[in-house]
């Protein structure tokens, strides 16, 4: 029997999430899946739900922003499955604005620790497992709001004219991916970032017009399922290369 491919999904806290979403299309198309959020009890709770439809997932606590969870979260995949295939650094704090004057540093510090150093130290520690696959990527979820360029919102065409913080944290994630993709290519692991665009994950975003949670978790499946010879140090929604 072909074993499976085994991806790892951060960041997995709520049934109407992207993360969710996106392992609930990958175990559709008959990949293993480990879903992480910060309690185990949630994790599992999640997890359930997903095996009910007869999908291959499990649970794990992890906390990206506490580095020696992560470092133990991948010597406990290690021992259990002895290599990864593909990781998704999905956990993102959001939302949030503040302004660059009026604000406490530390709100800035709590964004950044998630979104920027929360994915390196995943990337860190879990590198040496996506070495061991022969066909390994690595997709970081992004946003349209981080791209100087980009079609829609992006830094020069803010959503709500408001450049947040969760804004300014992508736009250093997507740089952290251009050189993480630069740094394992001689690994052969690709890695890329993706956008799924506005989505309605809560109802503040479907107000705003945000499209189904199911097209823009495709978004990051389709980086996700990248076929081997793909490339590497992209930023793409729906399976388009965008501007960065």
């Amino acid at each position: 029997m072909e074993k499976k491919e085994l991806v790892l999904i951060t960041g997995v806290g709520k049934e109407t999430g992207i993360g969710f979403e996106v392992a609930r299309q990958l175990g559709q198309k008959n990949y293993q899946i480990i879903i992480s959020a910060r309690k185990q009890e949630t994790a599992d709770q999640l997890a359930a739900k997903l095996q009910a439809e007869n999908l291959d997932v499990t649970g794990i606590a992890l906390d990206v922003t506490n580095e020696e969870l992560v470092r133990q979260a991948a010597a406990q995949i290690n021992e259990q499955y002895g290599k990864l295939d593909v990781l998704i650094n999905n956990a993102t704090l959001f939302p949030d604005q503040y302004h660059t004057v009026e604000v406490d540093l530390q709100d800035i510090r709590d964004v950044f620790e998630t979104n920027l150093m929360g994915t390196w130290s995943m990337i860190k520690y879990f590198t040496p497992l996506l070495r061991k696959s022969g066909y390994a990527r690595i997709v970081n979820v992004s946003s349209g709001s981080g791209s100087f360029a980009g079609e829609g919102f992006s830094l020069t065409n803010p959503w709500r004219g408001i450049v947040s913080a969760y804004s300014v944290s992508k736009a250093a994630q997507n740089a952290l991916t251009l050189k993480a993709a630069n740094d394992l290519k001689a690994d052969g692991i690709m890695v890329n970032a993706a956008t799924p665009g506005l989505t309605a994950t809560s109802e503040v975003l479907a107000e705003h017009g945000g499209r189904p949670v199911g097209d823009g978790a495709r978004s990051i499946v389709l980086a996700a399922t990248l076929p081997k010879d793909g490339p590497t140090g992209q930023f793409f929604k729906d399976g388009q290369v965008v501007a960065w």
